[in-house]
């Protein structure tokens, strides 16, 4: 296992800074805005449709690469894919 430099850990504080820094300042998207603005009943349910729509949009290709993985590895199983 390689130790860290001096450059490199340097690097990686620097980076962890920048990015600690930039999220204080990070701006939300119009529709969230409105829904921190909204009653606390609809700040609610606006969340929760906010939160299972990341999870879909991260779901997605996860389940599409893992299908086509599996499609294919059935099918260098069984002899199916061509030579190259």
């Amino acid at each position: 296992m390689r130790r860290m430099t001096g450059t490199g850990l340097l690097g990686t504080v620097l980076a962890v800074l920048i990015l600690a820094q930039s999220a204080s300042e990070a701006v939300a998207c119009p529709n969230c805005k409105e829904a921190v603005s909204a009653s606390t009943s609809e700040v609610a349910s606006m969340s929760h449709g906010y939160n299972w729509s990341v999870l879909f949009m991260l779901a997605v290709p996860f389940s599409l690469f893992g299908t086509g993985a599996v499609m294919i590895r059935r099918a260098a199983q069984r002899g199916m894919l061509p030579e190259l």
